[in-house]
């Protein structure tokens, strides 16, 4: 008994999606809900998972536009760190850029913050400020599991972008020196594609990403 999670693939760019649950009260959160939001519904209805909060590693619109839907039916709270605040009220921009349509996302309401515990049931993880893909981009690290979620900031692939707006490379590199830093036997799940261990980030630091 403990916590639960799922992992799947949601989004036009196959954002991978987590859900996170206590398995003793059923209260959950979700992390990066890309799109899919009646599929994403129907795993929590199968799951029986009361949805409390939606907590996003960053404000970009592959990894959150099933926002506005399910928080209309659960009625969940919408996590984000603040120094992603401006992407979060200029979503119009990227989405243009970048061909997605525009979701009516509203406010945040809770701001993330390294050190403080984000809870569910009788559950919690921690959040890590990994800035650099973007000002407030964060991930979240489950100890029990194992596994730290690390969103954008690196995939098996390459390190994340920096040219998009508000990134920075420098902040960058030492997000992936924190990343470098993980225990060897967790497992590192990026925002898209395979998962990877701390140990691969030294390879794929040296090239860059060509992804959102």
């Amino acid at each position: 008994m403990g916590l639960e999670h799922l992992i799947f693939p949601s989004g036009d760019l196959g954002c991978n999606t987590v859900l996170l649950w206590c398995d003793r009260t059923r209260e959950g959160i979700l992390l990066d809900p890309g799109g899919e939001p009646d599929e994403i519904l129907a795993i929590l209805a199968d799951q029986g998972v009361a949805l409390r909060a939606i907590a996003l590693t960053h404000a970009h619109p592959d990894n959150l536009l099933a926002v506005p839907s399910l928080r209309e039916e659960t009625v969940c709270d919408v996590l984000l760190h603040k120094g992603d605040r401006q992407l979060w009220e200029e979503m119009d921009v990227l989405c243009k850029e970048f061909g997605f349509p525009v979701p009516d996302l509203g406010d945040v309401d809770e701001w993330l913050e390294e050190g403080i515990p984000l809870r569910f049931g009788k559950e919690s993880i921690s959040v890590l400020h990994l800035p650099g893909h973007s000002p407030g981009h964060c991930g979240f690290l489950v100890p029990s599991l194992h596994l730290a979620l690390i969103g954008d900031a690196c995939f098996a692939s390459g390190a994340g972008r920096t040219d998009l707006p508000l990134g920075d490379a420098h902040a960058q590199d030492a997000t992936l020196d924190r990343l470098s830093a993980l225990p060897p036997d967790w497992t590192l799940l990026p925002g898209h594609g395979p998962s990877m261990s701390s140990a691969a980030i030294a390879k794929a630091r040296t090239r860059t990403s060509t992804g959102l």
